[in-house]
This record gives structure tokens, sequence and C-alpha cells, in this order.
């Protein structure tokens, strides 16, 4: 009951942000079908839309975290909800590119503006000693949301038979994570006296070391298929599959390791655990081991992002951990619009196996990153005492 207890304050923004991003899932989902099919476009515009939303946050979350700072984590996540809620309306009337972009560059504004003030949020409400478990329930949220809103968007366009009932299903998702939030009473937040850096220190080297390790996400989901069919081997989405297994219950089972053994060693041991998953992958002979190697890379990056806030939100000021969060936050944004053409590049010139092991030699130069230069001194302090 204690521990219910103790989780109670942090569920309307769970919810909030699970809301909010069933929407961005839902438009995910379908966009690249309304694309094609009602748009008359071709596969390039289909990528510069999917990641509108992407390009967006990486800007939004900086900006979202230094006026929450300032102006309340409250207002902005509800402005964050509000934001999403048109975007979802938005959509309706998005009869060409232009527009649609400009839906899209809307709703990362919304999402990026919603996640970051939440997490600032939770950080300010929870103990020290509990942060790194917190923020990765938080994590876990967001993927649920993104997860369940594909579903939900594909079976509303079947059921449907068009798009504008999943627009709509955007809009109403978004009001209730406003309506969740709305109903939290206002934290009281430490007073900013200094006016943050664009790019707060605390952020900037596990920032790196984020987005290194994103780009071996973003490889897996974008190329495992073809890698995998190159090799006469079917069924490739099982390894993309897999890495969503572990990457969600590693977190739920194991989420409190950065808070007890201390968030640079965590952080170290996953990049190494998932270089360990890309190598696998490069050399799969057959489905089995592919799908290990999955399961190996989704255990490694399931705590990374927990373990390397946690680094930074106890290296910044109180009073600025909501800028140092959005501005880390974008790093893992970068990761995943820089991996996907950077994947596409390394398998022209030398094939599908060498995306693995460049993006394994990433991984590697995230642990080296966090083993030289985050130093000692942050795993004594993020032990609990």
């Amino acid at each position: 009951m204690s521990r219910l207890a103790f989780y109670r304050p942090f569920v309307p923004l769970f919810g909030g942000i699970f809301c909010c991003l069933l929407g961005v899932g839902a438009s995910l989902a379908v966009l690249p079908f309304y694309v094609l099919g009602e748009l008359g476009l071709g596969d390039v515009m289909v990528g510069v839309v999917v990641a509108a939303i992407a390009a967006s946050a990486v800007l939004t979350r900086p900006v979202a975290g230094r006026i929450a700072d300032r102006r309340g984590y409250k207002l902005v996540m509800l402005a964050g909800a509000v934001t999403c809620t048109l975007a979802g309306l938005a959509y309706l009337v998005a009869a060409d590119p232009v527009t649609l972009i400009a839906v899209r560059v809307l709703h990362g504004a919304g999402e990026g503006m919603v996640y970051t003030a939440g997490a600032a949020w939770l950080v300010l409400l929870c103990p020290p000693e509990r942060r790194g478990r917190v923020v990765g329930l938080y994590g876990i949220h967001m993927w649920a949301g993104i997860t369940l809103g594909a579903l939900f968007g594909t079976l509303i366009m079947k059921w449907s038979g068009g798009y504008p009932m999943v627009w709509v299903f955007c809009a109403v998702a978004s009001v209730l994570g406003m309506l969740l939030v709305l109903g939290k009473p206002r934290p009281e937040q430490p007073a900013s006296t200094a006016r943050p850096a664009w790019l707060p220190g605390p952020a900037l080297v596990p920032g790196v070391a984020l987005a290194l390790a994103a780009l071996g996400y973003a490889a897996l989901s974008a190329f495992v298929v073809l890698h995998l069919d190159a090799r006469h081997i079917g069924n490739g989405i099982a390894a993309f599959n897999a890495f969503g297994v572990t990457y969600v219950g590693v977190r739920l089972f194991l989420g409190g390791l950065p808070d007890k053994l201390g968030a640079n060693r965590v952080a170290l041991w996953c990049v190494v655990v998932e270089a360990a998953g890309l190598l696998i992958v490069a050399l799969a002979p057959n489905l089995a081991v592919a799908v290990a190697g999955g399961l190996v890379i989704g255990a490694g990056l399931s705590l990374l992002f927990p373990a390397l806030a946690l680094i930074v939100i106890n290296r910044s000021a109180a009073a600025q951990q909501g800028a140092a969060l959005g501005a880390f936050t974008s790093f893992w944004d970068i990761g995943l619009v820089a991996g996907g053409p950077l994947a596409g590049l390394i398998a022209g010139l030398w094939g599908y196996p060498a995306i693995y092991f460049v993006m394994a030699a990433c991984a590697a130069g995230s642990a080296a990153l966090t083993l030289s230069v985050l130093g000692r001194r942050d795993q004594v302090a993020l032990s609990p005492t």
C-alpha cells in the first residue's frame, strides 16, 4: 500500500504524457498512407512529414524547459497539451504538403512541451533517491502512448474508412491529457535567479553520449528487416519487437538500478550491452540470433536514458532542471533524426552489416565518453545513503 501511495502523486503526469503521445502514435501510423494516398506524394515526402515532428521537438524542448523553469511546469505542460489538441484538429484541414508539415511542426512543439515540463515536474516532486526509477517510468508511459496510439490509429482508420476520425482521436486524447494535468495542483518551484544557457553545461556530455547510443536504435528500427532479408532471413521485424520487450521489461523490473548502483556505472554498462547487441545483429546467421541481438540492444538502451538523465538532474541547479532536461532530451531526437540517413549512407557504401558495426563503434564511443569524462563524483553523489 505504501508503494501505491508513493506513486499516486505522479499518476496525473504519467497519464498526461500517455494521452498526448497516443495522438502522436496514431498520426505516425497513418500519415504514410495519407501522404501517398490522399495527397498523391512520394516516399521522400513521407520521410519529410514523419521526421518533421522530431525536428520540431529538438528545437522546442530546450525552449520549453527554460520557460517552465521561470513560468511554471504546470503552465508549460498544459500549453503543450493544448498545442497537441490543436494539432490534432489541424490535421483535418491539412490538404497540401506545406500545411501538413506545419501541422507536424506544431504537433512536435506540443509533444516537446508536454514531455519536458512533465519530466521536470516529476523530478521536483520525487525524492532524490528514487528519481531514476520515476523518470524511467515516465518514459515507459511515453512509449506506451506511442505504441498503443499507433495501434488505435490503424484500427480507427480501418473501422471508419478514412482519416478524419483518426485526427479527432488525436485531439480527444490530448484533451484527456490536459484534463489530467489541469486537476493537479501547481507545484512550488524554486526561484530562478539566473538566466539559463540555451545549452546548459550539465546536459552537454551526457547528451552527446545519449545521441551516440540513439544512432543504434535508429539503425535497428530502419534497417533490420532489410538487413535480414539480404541474408535470406524472413520476419526481421521480430528482432525489433524483441527490442521493445526488453526495453519495457527492464525498466519495469530493474528501473531502480541507477538510483542504487550509481548513474555513471549503469550508463556505462548500458552502452557496452548495446554495442554487444549491435554486433550480434550484424553477424546474425539466423532469425534466432537476430532476435537475441534485439533483446540485448533493448536491455542496454532501456536504462541508459534515466541513468544519464539522473546525471544531468543532479548536476543542475534546482531552478534550472527544466532547461537542462529539455536540452538533454533533444540529443535523443538528434540521434534518431541523424541515425536513419547515416545508416542508409553506410549501407550504400559497405552493405547492411556495416551499419551495425559502425553503430556498435558509436556505442563504444558513448561508453568511452561516459567513462572518461563524466567522472566518479556522480557515482558517489547519486548512490543512496
